[in-house]
């Protein structure tokens, strides 16, 4: 089972580790270059030079803040993921159902990745994912973490079932999401994505929520049930 560090860490001090002093005119120049290269290629085909002859920048300057394609990559997939955090956190504020909860925060991923397809072709399809899991940008620890939490709460309430570890439900809720994304792109997306939120998230409460205990036979039902036997 996956573990998720106990402290979490802002947009911008995920930005700064991963590049430090990035330029705010620097990266917005730099940003919808590195999203359309790296939406329409393969990451092992993408180069620097080829990003800074389109960006129209030395290479030198990119090296500097950067280092290397994989943490200009990172450091930009973070970025564009502030457009989706913090909002994407607020469905876990109050006291709603945990089902609501969830409900809510798969729909504003889908509602952000239907607008912006290109930023969940790179995350989903683009990225090489055992390069990108050992990346602080890769865990989303704040999102993370407040889920788990709702869900430990959830179990503790008796809504969800016990002999689940919390951490496997979160995996199965992500599951869902990415496999949901792929089979938009792949088919053409042809169809509203943020529909698809309801109905995905009913097959997985269906398989966590708690059983409902059995009710008893009243004194009634049993004494006729024996009437019946005899």
């Amino acid at each position: 089972m996956p573990t998720y560090p106990a402290q979490s860490h802002s947009e911008t001090q995920l930005l700064e580790q991963t590049a430090p002093g990035v330029p705010a005119p620097l990266r917005e120049r730099l940003s919808p270059v590195v999203m359309e290269i790296y939406a329409a290629g393969d990451f092992h085909r993408v180069d620097m030079r080829t990003i800074a002859r389109e960006a129209g920048m030395s290479f030198r300057t990119i090296y500097r803040y950067f280092g290397d394609k994989e943490s200009l990559l990172f450091y930009f997939i973070q970025h564009w993921l502030s457009g989706l955090y913090p909002a994407a956190l607020k469905p876990l504020d109050g006291d709603g159902d945990l089902r609501s909860k969830l409900l809510g925060v798969l729909k504003l991923h889908f509602e952000f990745y239907e607008k912006h397809p290109n930023v969940g072709r790179i995350i989903f399809m683009t990225v090489p994912l055992e390069r990108w899991m050992r990346d602080p940008s890769y865990t989303q620890r704040e999102l993370m973490l407040r889920m788990l939490k709702a869900i430990n709460e959830a179990q503790q309430q008796g809504e969800l079932r016990h002999d689940l570890d919390s951490r496997l439900i979160l995996d199965m809720f992500n599951a869902i999401f990415n496999r949901a994304f792929l089979m938009w792109e792949y088919r053409r997306r042809s169809y509203s994505l943020a529909a698809q939120a309801e109905p995905l998230l009913s097959v997985l409460w269906n398989g966590v929520t708690a059983s409902k205990p059995s009710t008893k036979p009243t004194a009634k039902k049993a004494s006729t049930r024996k009437a019946v036997a005899t």
